[in-house]
C-alpha cells in the first residue's frame, strides 16, 4: 500500500476513535430521522465504511421521531417507495453506540402489508435490545410539509405513552447549552503526533491512530486493508 494510502487510512481511524459521542444512534440510509428531543437532528455521514448516517444525542432520556422508507424497483425506469407512519419513542441510553434496526421486506408488497405494525429495534455493540416506549405520530389531513419537531413538542405537552416530560425536556435542554458553551469557551488541544523522520513517517502515523481506536474501529481497518 502507498505511504498517502497508509497515512489516509490511519487518518480515518484516529477520527473516529476521536469523534466519540455520548450516545450515537447508528441510522440505515431508507430511515429518515425527523426529530431528536423535539429538535433538529445533529446527524453526519457514517463514513467510508458504512451507509448511512449517525446521530448524535446526550446521555440520558431521549426521544426520536423517524420514517422506514424503504424502496424497491418495479422496473428498469421506476422505482416505489413504501413509507411508514412517523413513529414517536423514547429510550434512556448513557456512554452507548446504538443501532437502528428495521425489517428487510423481500418485495413492495410485502412492505405494505406489514410496515404499518413495523417491527423495529435499538441494539447496543454487544447486540442487546434496549427497552423502548413507541407511539405513532399521526396528523390527519395534508400531510406534504409538516414539522415534526412542532408536532412532537405538542405531543410531549399532551402526555402520550412516549412522551417527554418536563423535567427531562429541561435536562436536555441544560445538558445541551452546557455542551455548547463548553465547546465555545475551551481551546482545543492539538493532538501531538509521534516524533517521525525519512521513510518511516506513514507507519508511524499508522501505528500511532491503530493504537488510539477501538476494538470496533480497529476490525473495520483490517477490513479495508485487506481489501487494498
Amino acid at each position: 500500500m502507498k505511504a498517502s494510502n497508509l497515512i489516509a487510512a490511519a487518518l480515518l481511524v484516529g477520527c473516529s476513535s476521536l469523534a466519540m459521542a455520548d450516545v450515537t444512534i447508528k441510522i440505515p440510509d431508507n430511515v429518515d430521522l425527523l426529530s431528536v428531543n423535539a429538535g433538529d437532528p445533529t446527524t453526519d455521514s457514517s463514513g467510508f465504511f458504512s451507509s448511512g448516517q449517525t446521530a448524535t444525542l446526550p446521555d440520558g432520556v431521549n426521544q426520536i421521531v423517524f420514517k422506514y422508507e424503504p424502496f424497491f424497483d418495479v422496473n428498469r425506469d421506476e422505482r416505489k417507495v413504501i413509507s411508514s407512519k412517523a413513529i414517536i419513542a423514547r429510550f434512556e441510553a448513557t456512554d452507548a453506540e446504538l443501532t437502528l434496526n428495521v425489517p428487510k421486506y423481500r418485495d413492495a408488497r410485502q412492505a405494505q402489508k406489514n410496515i404499518d405494525n413495523l417491527e423495529w429495534s435499538l441494539t447496543d455493540k454487544n447486540g442487546q435490545v434496549v427497552p423502548v416506549v413507541e407511539d405513532k405520530l399521526i396528523k390527519d389531513g395534508m400531510q406534504i410539509g409538516r414539522d415534526y419537531n412542532r408536532e412532537a413538542d405538542d405531543y410531549n405537552r399532551k402526555g402520550g405513552v412516549a412522551a417527554l416530560t418536563v423535567a427531562t425536556t429541561a435536562a436536555i435542554a441544560t445538558t445541551t447549552a452546557t455542551a455548547t458553551t463548553a465547546a465555545a469557551t475551551t481551546t482545543a488541544q492539538p493532538t501531538t503526533l509521534p516524533a517521525t523522520a525519512g521513510d518511516n513517517t506513514a507507519e508511524e502515523m499508522l501505528i500511532f491512530w491503530y493504537n488510539k481506536a477501538d476494538a470496533e474501529t480497529k476490525a473495520r481497518f483490517k477490513e479495508y486493508v485487506s481489501k487494498n
